[in-house]
């Protein structure tokens, strides 16, 4: 491919502004149409005005010089700070609750006052007796610094807890540097959850009227009976048999040589029974009276409803029928035959039985009454645990709501459930990678803390590390890495405690196999998100192992250089993916490629361009330092294909090889099928079309990966996607089809493809017009 020239000493690119000040307008938009909250606004409008006044420094470790990079601060989408910190702002009723018990309601610094109270000889038993009981939870991980006092207190480390005070005290008058003491336990059993019991519980009380479930409720209690009395009014006006739209084999609509619905049956309005009108008449004022009251649901006067147009079709017909002109008759037809094809006419047992069903999945008290109800079972239970039984705090509830009520909220209640990672995954709690890796921290917490040889000092670093985990990245410039949690002052105070443990390190070892397995097998077609790579890589600490685990970069910040773990990972990807069809598809000429990229330890002088970078811009067609995002995206899609974004250093590990042994095309032929489905996702604006793009051609990527694991299952393979390609629709499976054809053309002819350069691999961020419904004209 030819290549452009490489511009090493472009200025770097810095932070947009505009880009914080666009969220606050689209923010505002959204408050201004009550399709969001103003808690976004305020979010938007204290990183633009911050960025604009100076306050905040967007890309550095510490955005905001009034406090230190190990504070969690408040980030907003893309990774920009506010200027607050979570363990700041008003006072929770937890501290409220103890504040009044002390004596100290209407204290002046309150925050300052509690802080002050941990430190007494009362408030440091207080701790420890809730570290041994484990009765304690946390939102931040700054509520775990006092805790850490108080055990070095009692373990007789009173230097090192007097320098961890002075470095906190600072920040005591505002910040929460103690948890929430609780009256329930938490425990370690190796399940994991979504959300706590206490989380569930506070949204279930939240929980209003819901507008959507009156409006449905009313169509189906009120206006379904009086459209089943319009259908049998029409059809009593029918010569001959009941009019019937005909259906196919697949039970699908037929239709005629010009796209019409095929109907058998007689015609409505060829005669006029006996007090037809009369009653006609009756019926009409049955619906005016209904219109009346019945106000939540838009079936009775939406006039592109089939209720409507036929109560307007009655009206002409008791009124003027002579006026009713063929078309409109035509329709009237039509409506009658999709009912009774649908249901029968109405009163057959069919159309009986059809309605019964409907109204018992909206009998009973409504949704909102269930979810108070349900809340205050879970106020029973323990807060900040997870919830072991969901049938049995749903049965109670008995027969007074309906199915459908208690399927909502008993998918509300799998949000706190506990159960292992792929229990949850089979559950359908845990519906992607990204879901995934908020759990993870539960498990990798425990294990890093069984190195430390006190009990309590493990069950207080468990909760400190699942409470960094949430803390939201920063976007960060220049290569810089995100804080980490060893780097918490509170934290390092207690890792001299840490011992060599070759149990936990088996410990950590095994977990990481086990979430790795888990991760790829329930989803194969997602690349591992960074948030997942964390745990990963903690793990392998843990278990004494240094891992070049390599994140996904973002286009818009990429500075033209790769930290020394990718190149490493380009190395273990050679030594995987020499001679295969990933190889071959994605045209890498491995020994070009290994003697251009150096090996640990043999990176150039660090002002030279970097190997990887410019190798990765040649293959796109870039120039270096242009600072384009989609330039940028191109360099960095052609890193991912090099490495394969973490794949052959897993698939590397005999267990994980071990596990999918034999199964690999499994995991290709999932990948296959979610690329169809999500390329034909309902049109939406041209920039989620595009990421729509880059994502299914990362899910192709990861395809053609695992089909290279095994070679004898890809003719198989390739049989099976042509036959599933030829069921999509034609217009997406002419367009898609070059894309199969490439790859196959690869397998069976390796040296033509590799000769016909112009004929491209799928990739996300090139040639997306192939793929494309819209004319939008693509970012850049």
């Amino acid at each position: 491919m030819a290549s452009k020239p490489h511009s090493f000493d472009a200025p770097s690119p810095a932070v947009n502004v505009g880009y914080a000040a666009t969220q606050l307008q689209r923010a505002l938009d959204a408050f201004a149409r009550g399709d969001s909250s103003g808690d976004r606004v305020r979010r938007w409008l204290d990183a633009t005005s911050g960025l604009l006044s100076g306050a905040i420094t967007a890309g550095a470790r510490q955005p905001v010089a009034r406090y230190p990079a190990w504070v969690t601060l408040e980030v907003t989408t893309g990774g920009f700070a506010t200027g607050r910190a979570l363990a700041a702002g008003p006072l929770r009723a937890h501290e409220e609750a103890l504040l009044s018990k002390l004596g100290h309601a209407g204290v002046e610094v309150p925050r300052l006052a509690l802080n002050r109270y941990f430190l007494s000889d009362a408030g440091l038993a207080l701790l420890n007796e809730a570290i041994e009981s484990r009765r304690f939870s946390m939102e931040v991980a700054e509520e775990s610094a006092l805790p850490i006092v108080a055990w070095l207190v009692k373990q007789g480390h009173a230097e090192a807890a007097e320098r961890l005070v002075a470095e906190i005290a600072p920040f005591a008058h505002e910040l929460r540097f103690y948890p929430s003491l609780t009256e329930s336990c938490s425990r370690d059993d190796g399940r994991v959850h979504l959300e706590s019991v206490g989380e569930v519980a506070q949204r279930l009380s939240r929980i209003g009227p819901n507008a959507r479930v009156q409006a449905q409720t009313e169509a189906i209690e009120v206006w379904a009976p009086l459209y089943d009395d319009l259908v049998s009014l029409f059809l009593e006006t029918v010569d001959g048999e009941a009019p019937v739209a005909a259906k196919d084999e697949s039970g699908a609509w037929q239709r005629g040589g010009q796209g019409q619905f095929v109907v058998h049956g007689g015609w409505p309005l060829r005669r006029e029974p006996a007090d037809w009108k009369t009653r006609a008449g009756q019926l009409l004022a049955s619906i005016q009276q209904a219109r009346a009251k019945h106000t939540l649901s838009g079936k009775a006067t939406r006039s592109n409803e089939t209720f409507a147009f036929l109560v307007s079709a009655l009206e002409r017909a008791v009124d003027a029928p002579n006026r009713m002109t063929g078309r409109e008759v035509g329709r009237i037809r039509l409506v009658l035959a999709r009912y009774v094809a649908k249901r029968g006419t109405p009163g057959s047992q069919s159309a009986r039985a059809f309605r019964e069903h409907q109204r018992s999945e909206v009998a009973g008290k409504p949704h909102h009454q269930l979810a108070a109800e349900l809340a205050l079972r879970l106020a029973d239970l323990p807060a900040n645990g997870g919830l072991d039984d969901v049938d049995a705090v749903l049965r109670p509830a008995g027969s007074k709501y309906s199915p459908r009520a208690k399927r909502s909220m008993e998918r509300r209640l799998l949000r706190c459930v506990s159960d292992r990672p792929l229990g949850l995954i089979q559950r359908g709690v845990v519906s992607s990678a990204e879901v995934l890796a908020r759990l993870i921290p539960q498990r990798t917490g425990h294990l890093q803390a069984a190195s430390l040889g006190d009990g309590a000092l493990r069950v207080l670093y468990a909760a400190t590390y699942r409470a960094f985990r949430r803390r939201r990245s920063l976007l960060l410039l220049n290569l810089q890495k995100q804080i980490q949690i060893e780097e918490l002052p509170w934290i390092a105070a207690i890792e001299a405690f840490r011992a060599v443990d070759a149990t936990s390190a088996q410990a950590a070892r095994q977990a990481l196999n086990e979430f790795a397995s888990i991760a790829i097998e329930g989803f194969p077609q997602t690349m591992l998100p960074n948030k997942l790579l964390q745990e990963f890589s903690a793990l392998a600490l843990e278990a004494g192992e240094s891992l070049p685990l390599t994140e996904e970069l973002a286009a818009d910040i990429f500075m033209g250089r790769f930290s020394p773990k990718f190149t490493e990972a380009v190395h273990i990807a050679g030594q995987q993916l020499r001679g295969s069809l990933y190889a071959c598809y994605y045209r890498l000429d491995w020994e070009d490629i290994l003697s251009r990229i150096p090996k640990e330890g043999e990176q150039a002088e660090s002002r030279a361009p970097d190997p990887l970078a410019v190798l990765c811009a040649e293959r796109a067609g870039e120039t270096l330092g242009t600072w384009r995002p989609a330039s940028n995206g191109r360099i960095l899609e052609e890193q991912l294909i090099i490495t394969s974004h973490n794949l052959a250093l897993l698939f590397g590990r005999p267990e994980i090889r071990r596990h999918f042994s034999g199964r690999t095309h499994e995991l290709a032929q999932a990948c296959f099928e979610w690329v169809l489905s999500h390329l034909q996702l309902p049109t939406a604006d041209w920039r989620t079309e595009l990421q729509r793009i880059k994502n299914a051609a990362y899910a192709w990527r990861q395809m053609v990966f695992f089909l290279s694991l095994d070679p004898s299952h890809i003719q198989a393979f390739v049989i099976r996607a042509e036959d599933l390609l030829d069921k999509q629709p034609a217009d997406f499976a002419a367009r898609f089809r070059p894309a199969l054809q490439g790859l196959k053309r690869a397998n069976d002819s390796s040296e033509q493809w590799l000769r016909t350069q112009p004929e491209l691999p799928f990739l996300g961020w090139r040639d997306t017009h192939r793929w494309r419904r819209t004319s939008a004209s693509e970012a850049s």
